[in-house]
This record gives C-alpha cells, sequence and structure tokens, in this order.
C-alpha cells in the first residue's frame, strides 16, 4: 500500500492570514533583478554550495549556527496555496500574513524578478504571460536574517488591459490528478513511492525538458507519467527546484520538506533492515541449536558401550 504523504507549509495565525487577505492590493511591477539583488537574496539564505553532494539530504554545514541565527530550521517548505489567489484580470495576488516583510523571487521571459511584500499586505503582479511561476519567498527579520523559506507556484496569463477595455480571456483550464502515487528516483538513488494529495500537470518543458508537474500543486518536479503495477496513473520524479529564481532544477530535496525513505532502506517484501537482522539472527540460532542437538546425538552413539 502506498502511503500518503502530506507536505510541509507555512503557518501563520488566522488573524494575521484574515488581515493580509483583506489588506488594500499594491500593485508589483518588478524589473530585472540585478545580479546583485539576486545575490543578496542567496546570502540570505546562505544559498547551499552547489558541489555538495544533492542527495545528502540531511547535510548541514559546519557554520549554520551562525547562519541560522534569523530562526529558519534550513527546511524549504511551501508557500500556503490560499495565499496565492488571482484578482478580476486573473493577475496573481499575493498575501504575506507575517510581521515581518517577504521577498519573492522568481523568473518572468527568462529573467529573474525580485518583488517585495510588506508586513500583513498583499501585492498584484502583472505576469501577462501564460505558464506555470515557481517562486522562492524569503520571510525576513528586522535585521535582514531569514526566519522562513518556502516555494510557492502561480499562473500567468492575466494583465490589466486598460480602462474601458474588455477583460482578458481566462487562462486555459488546469490539468489536475487526484491522489496520484510518486517515486523520485535520481540518477545516485531511489525513495520509495508516496501518494500526494493532487498534481497539476503543466505539459512539456521546453527550456529543461520532460514534464513539469505541481505536487500537491506547488511543488515544481520534472519527469515522466508512468504505471504502477496495477495500472494506476503515477509520477516519475527526476528533478526538482529548490530555490526558484536562485537555482535550477535538479536533484535534490523536494520543497514541501517531504519525508522520503530510500528505497534500498526496505527489502523487497517490505521489510525494514531492522526485521530483516532480527529474522537472520533467528535463523542462524536455529541452525546452531539444530547442529548442537544433531552433535550430541552423534557423540552419544559413539559413547555407546558395546555388549
Amino acid at each position: 500500500m502506498i502511503e500518503k504523504v502530506a507536505p510541509q507549509t507555512l503557518e501563520a495565525p488566522e488573524a494575521d492570514v484574515q488581515v493580509a487577505k483583506t489588506a488594500k492590493v499594491v500593485e508589483e511591477k518588478p524589473t530585472v533583478a540585478a545580479p546583485q539583488d539576486i545575490q543578496n537574496v542567496a546570502r540570505i539564505i546562505d544559498l547551499p554550495n552547489r558541489d555538495l553532494d544533492p542527495l545528502d539530504l540531511n547535510r548541514r554545514r559546519d557554520d549554520d549556527q551562525v547562519r541560522l541565527a534569523g530562526g529558519w530550521d534550513r527546511n524549504v517548505r511551501q508557500w500556503r496555496p490560499d495565499w496565492v489567489q488571482y484578482d478580476e484580470f486573473y493577475r496573481p495576488v499575493l498575501s504575506n500574513p507575517y510581521r515581518d516583510p517577504v521577498r519573492i523571487v522568481y523568473v518572468y521571459q527568462n529573467a529573474p524578478r525580485v518583488a517585495f511584500i510588506p508586513p500583513l499586505g498583499r501585492i498584484v503582479l502583472e505576469v501577462a504571460q501564460y505558464a506555470a511561476y515557481s517562486f522562492t519567498a524569503v520571510v525576513t527579520n528586522t535585521i535582514n536574517q531569514a526566519v522562513n523559506v518556502a516555494v510557492g507556484s502561480f499562473f500567468g496569463g492575466g494583465f490589466f488591459p486598460g480602462v474601458g477595455l474588455p477583460l482578458p480571456p481566462p487562462p486555459p483550464a488546469l490539468v489536475n490528478y487526484a491522489n496520484v502515487p510518486v517515486q523520485v528516483r535520481y540518477p545516485d538513488a531511489t525513495y520509495q513511492p508516496f501518494r500526494v494529495s493532487k498534481i497539476v500537470d503543466v505539459g512539456p518543458d521546453r527550456q529543461f525538458g520532460e514534464q513539469k508537474v505541481l505536487l500537491d500543486g506547488v511543488t515544481p518536479a520534472w519527469g515522466e507519467w508512468r504505471q504502477t503495477p496495477s495500472g494506476e496513473r503515477s509520477f516519475e520524479v527526476h528533478k526538482t527546484q529548490q530555490f526558484p529564481g536562485l537555482d535550477d532544477p535538479r536533484p535534490g530535496p523536494l520543497p514541501g520538506d517531504y519525508q522520503l525513505t530510500l528505497a534500498s532502506d526496505e527489502s523487497p517484501s517490505g521489510m525494514n533492515k531492522r526485521d530483516v537482522y532480527l529474522i537472520a539472527v533467528a535463523v542462524a540460532c536455529g541452525a546452531l541449536s539444530i547442529g548442537a542437538v544433531a552433535l550430541a546425538v552423534f557423540m552419544g552413539r559413539r559413547r555407546r558401550p558395546l555388549h
């Protein structure tokens, strides 16, 4: 049986969520970000060294005690889907339910952009080109240290046409699949299948190749559709993107901090290493006991007196 695994999402007090969702919308039109702006965000989150093993999901650097002074535990969570809404022009509206500012980093028209959401505020983005856009959200404290980091997604295709002009056409309907088995298969590691609540199929990715999907409607993943032995539709993940706008897709931990188990940790029968070890010990002890009995019988026969 393939168990469902829920992603970790950012949390905020419900009262603050409601304040942010009803705040006055500020229109943001980020220009192409300067390299220094991108480097500043990367420095805040201490973007992992690309030379580190991307499959070492639990690795921590020696200077983490200094880097984590802001309180971020290095787990990249999901930006709550309900914190992204759309206005009457189909433009994404992003709410910030925190009493700290949030930076949003994303790529639009092949160039990185950085948007700023004030505390308990919300912004609307002009994203006329239809596509699925993943972003990195960085919550910072008063001294510009990372408090939380998450990955979110929104869809483009909306724009303000001008006063008195007709509304833009609605974006195409999304292709959704519910309750889908997923297996992460990287070049040097394969993980046990798990199930997600839904997958949004974005379609073939011309830039990075393969099929792009959004796990639970948020986490970007690239791979291919497959079928389980029972004929159920499933998706095989070959790469993901931990920091959209700051890095490229590659094998690594899935944003949303999905708890994955290496397939090598399980035997084909579904038993874990500990179970296999205990069974092996029991079998060995049984074999020794049988051997001891046989030896005793054999020795007894040799000592039997002659008549």
